[in-house]
C-alpha cells in the first residue's frame, strides 16, 4: 500500500539519513507500536444506499475522480478505459481504451473529456467516445486535470499551472514559479470558480489566476516555513483549495488550514494543522485530516475548532466530502464512513470492494456522490 503522502526521491533519501523516527512521520504502516485504529462501533443514525456499481479497471498507481456532467458520469482508470455512463442506471453509454496506461483523469469541459497517459499526453474524446486529440505535455503530469467551460487545467509535477484549449489542445498559458528546495509529490489539482484559477503551491502560499489569461489575480501566504532544516520548512498547499461563496478555503502540510477572502486574498481565519490531503469545505464547516489520520472539523466562520476524531488514525482517509449532514470519507480497506459534521460521531458505515480508494469521494448532485477504488469498483452511493 502507498501512503497518501508521495515524497520526491530526495525527500526520501534526506529522510532515510535523518533516521527511522522521522520515516515514521510519513509512513502509516512503519513499524511504529501505532497501528491502523480498528473500526469503531456505531448506532446507524443515517440511510445509505448504492444505486448502481460497475468495474471500470484496475488503477494500483496513478490518480482518478470520476465527474458527473449534465446527467453522465464520466470515469477512467490506469488500465487505459474511459467510459461514459448514464447516471441514473449506470448504464455504459461509450467506452474507450487508450493506447497507453494512464495516470490522471478525469477533465471535462462543454465538449471535451481528457485524460493524462502514461507517455505524459494529455488524451481527449468528444462526447461521442471518438478520440480529438492528444497533446504532449513538457512537464510531467500525474494530478487529475480539471475541466472548465472551454479549457483544461493540467498542473505539471513542479506544480506549474497550465491552460490547454479544450478544442484544440493548445496551450493556452502557463504559470510557474521558482520552488524551494524540497517539495511534496502530491495530488495537487486547482478549483475554478468565477473565471479564476485557484491554486496552492510549495511554501505555503495560495494564488488566484485569471482563467484566461493566467495572470496572478493575487498571492497569499496560507504557512510560512519554520524549522531550521529543510525538511521541516516543508510547507506546501495540500489537495486542492475550495472556493465557497466568497472565500477560498485550503490547508498545508506542515503548516495551517484556513479560509482567505476569494476577491483580495486576505487572510480570514486560519489555525495549526498539517494535513497531507487538503480540506473540504460546506455551508458551516472546514474539515481536514492530519498525518496520522485524525480528522478536525472547524466552523467556516472564524475557524474554531468543534470536533477532533481519531478514529481513523493509519488508515489513510480520504480527503473528506460533506454530503447532506454527513460527512463522507474513504480508508485503505475499502470502507466508506459516513460522519456526522456537527459531532463527529460515525452515524453509517458501507463498503466498496476491499482496497483504498483512487482519490476523494465526488459530489454527483443533491444527497449523492461517487467513489472509485483502486481495485476498480465505480459506485454511486446516496444518503438520505
Amino acid at each position: 500500500m502507498k501512503p497518501i503522502v508521495r515524497v520526491s526521491a530526495l525527500v526520501l533519501v534526506t529522510l532515510a539519513m535523518a533516521g527511522c523516527s522521522t520515516l515514521e512521520k510519513w509512513n502509516p504502516f512503519s513499524s511504529s507500536k501505532v497501528k491502523p485504529a480498528e473500526l469503531v462501533n456505531f448506532n446507524a443514525d443515517l440511510k445509505t444506499s448504492t444505486r448502481w456499481s460497475l468495474d471500470v479497471g484496475n488503477s494500483e498507481q496513478g490518480y482518478f475522480q470520476p465527474v458527473v456532467y449534465d446527467g453522465v458520469v464520466y470515469a477512467a482508470s490506469e488500465s487505459g478505459r474511459v467510459v461514459a455512463l448514464d447516471k441514473s442506471t449506470g448504464r455504459i453509454k461509450w467506452q474507450a481504451k487508450t493506447d497507453n496506461k494512464l495516470r490522471a483523469g478525469v477533465a471535462v469541459t462543454a465538449d471535451t473529456v481528457a485524460v493524462v497517459d502514461s507517455a505524459n499526453q494529455l488524451v481527449a474524446f468528444d462526447f461521442q467516445g471518438k478520440a480529438k486529440w492528444k497533446t504532449a505535455m513538457d512537464v510531467d503530469v500525474t494530478s487529475v486535470p480539471t475541466g472548465s467551460i472551454n479549457s483544461i487545467i493540467v498542473r505539471g509535477i513542479d506544480f506549474s499551472v497550465i491552460s490547454i484549449a479544450s478544442d484544440s489542445g493548445q496551450q493556452r498559458w502557463k504559470h510557474s514559479r521558482q520552488l524551494p528546495p524540497l517539495t511534496l509529490r502530491i495530488n495537487s489539482t486547482v478549483d475554478i470558480n468565477n473565471a479564476r484559477v485557484y491554486a496552492g503551491f510549495p511554501g505555503g502560499r495560495l494564488v488566484g489566476l485569471d482563467l484566461n489569461t493566467g495572470n496572478v489575480v493575487w498571492e497569499a501566504i496560507l504557512a510560512s516555513p519554520t524549522g531550521t532544516t529543510e525538511i521541516e520548512r516543508i510547507a506546501d498547499v495540500t489537495g486542492n483549495p475550495v472556493y465557497n461563496f466568497r472565500e477560498v478555503c485550503a490547508a498545508a502540510f506542515q503548516g495551517k488550514v484556513g479560509c482567505l477572502d476569494s476577491t483580495s486574498g486576505k487572510t480570514l481565519w486560519n489555525s495549526e494543522l498539517s494535513s497531507p490531503n487538503g480540506a473540504s469545505v460546506d455551508d458551516r464547516y472546514v474539515i481536514a485530516a492530519n498525518e496520522l489520520g485524525d480528522l478536525f472539523a472547524y466552523s467556516r466562520n472564524g475557524g474554531k475548532q468543534v470536533w477532533r476524531i481519531a478514529n481513523f488514525q493509519r488508515r489513510l482517509p480520504t480527503t473528506p466530502l460533506s454530503v447532506g449532514r454527513s460527512v463522507v470519507i474513504g480508508d485503505f480497506e475499502g470502507y466508506v464512513h459516513f460522519i456526522d459534521r456537527d459531532t463527529g460521531k460515525t452515524i453509517a458505515r458501507t463498503r466498496v470492494g476491499s482496497s483504498a480508494f483512487t482519490g476523494a469521494a465526488q459530489a454527483a448532485g443533491t444527497n449523492e456522490f461517487l467513489i472509485q477504488s483502486r481495485k476498480g469498483e465505480l459506485a454511486l452511493i446516496a444518503v438520505q
